[in-house]
């Protein structure tokens, strides 16, 4: 089973899959053009060579996809079943999330949305929870009418406001397009 966006151990699959891309890319490359190679009397001027620098692209794709994630590491399972329980029922939990914007790279251990908020834990005490807090609200807002977003530091705090969220009536579609711009960020 594929592992989506917001699941539990999505960033190691993602540097797994990035990996995996760079090595087949870079092998599939090198194959071609050793084939030209052979096929050609050892000249490195024909078609095989163009074909296998063809490879760079995608290759150079999966290893950008590495290179951003790989400073990054899931949290860990104790502290997700921590935050699933306090979740419950009455908000989405999403962890694992790497956010770019045009000018920062935000790693958020875990966003839960519902009942009209979006509650953030920063996976590091060194990002601009400003900026965050405002990169986040100005999307949401485009999406829902009157969600509630915070971003927090630190789980305790984190936990904190889960647990103060009171289930309310929601407009099911709305909550759906806010739960898909959040998505959509994800690299």
């Amino acid at each position: 089973m594929k592992i989506q966006k917001g699941d539990y151990g999505y960033i190691n699959s993602r540097k797994k899959r990035a990996l995996a891309g760079v090595i087949v890319m870079a092998a599939a490359g090198i194959a071609v053009f050793i084939a030209g190679l052979l096929l050609n009397k050892m000249s490195n001027r024909n078609i095989f060579s163009v074909i296998a620098v063809l490879f760079v692209l995608p290759g150079a794709k999966y290893l950008v996809r590495f290179i951003i994630t790989f400073p990054y590491h899931q949290s860990s399972k104790e502290s997700y079943n921590k935050a699933r329980k306090h979740t419950g029922t009455k908000m989405q939990l999403y962890t694992d999330m790497l956010v770019t914007s045009s000018e920062k790279i935000m790693f958020l251990d875990f966003i839960a949305i519902g009942n009209k908020h979006v509650i953030v834990l920063a996976g590091s005490k060194k990002q601009e929870i400003p900026y965050i807090k405002k990169y986040l609200s100005d999307g949401v807002n485009n999406w829902g009418d009157g969600y509630k977003v915070k971003v927090l530091d630190n789980e305790k705090s984190f936990l904190r406001e889960v647990d103060n969220v009171v289930v309310q009536e929601v407009d099911k579609e709305e909550e759906a397009k806010v739960k898909s711009y959040i998505i959509s960020l994800v690299v």
